[in-house]
């Protein structure tokens, strides 16, 4: 990850990666409708664009601590999902559907995807350090990663898997709990 830019400039830069990773995603080109589409009728990238006003917020003096705690109160209720306030995220961050998402304190890297009902946190009141989502990382329906864990870049973890440890980048990992498996022919089996 880069050294954070000015604040406005890298709100419109993060906000930005994340159209791109939209629109990659769903195989369309960046354009006044899409624009449209995306903002209005989009769930998925109105949860992340609140997580991006989210962390502006703080830079509003006086009223900009306790305006964004509001605006987190307010957009975990909207959605019924929670990106915790203390959880550092990376631009292109693409979530299709942000219902039953649980995100505690974590480093997410950049061109994320999450699906619907992902979990990350911790094991217990005795966990020491935060999870480390690498850039390209693929998080499937139901995915629970708990610990202080590392995913790897480009990793991708299936659906309703439980990770307890390590993923090397790369890797997939499947199962409960979750092992890796390292041939992408067998990965697509488990991923699709």
């Amino acid at each position: 990850m880069t050294d954070p830019a000015p604040a406005p400039l890298r709100f419109r830069s993060l906000v930005r990666q994340d159209i791109a990773h939209f629109a990659r995603r769903d195989g369309e080109t960046v354009t006044w409708g899409f624009l449209l589409r995306l903002f209005l009728l989009t769930q998925g990238f109105q949860f992340v664009l609140a997580r991006r006003i989210q962390d502006v917020l703080p830079r509003v003096p006086l009223a900009g601590r306790p305006a964004r705690r509001i605006w987190w109160w307010w957009t975990c209720r909207r959605f019924g999902a929670e990106l915790a306030i203390d959880a550092t995220v990376g631009g292109g961050l693409y979530i299709p559907h942000p219902y039953g998402i649980v995100v505690g304190a974590c480093t997410i890297g950049c061109d994320v995807t999450i699906l619907q009902n992902v979990t990350i946190g911790t094991r217990g009141s005795d966990d020491v350090g935060r999870a480390t989502i690498g850039d390209g990382t693929y998080l499937a329906a139901g995915a629970v990663i708990l610990g202080p864990v590392r995913i790897g870049a480009g990793a991708r973890i299936g659906a309703n898997a439980v990770v307890l440890g390590d993923v090397a980048a790369g890797e997939a990992a499947v199962g409960v709990p979750a092992r890796t498996v390292r041939s992408a022919r067998n990965a697509d089996l488990y991923l699709k």
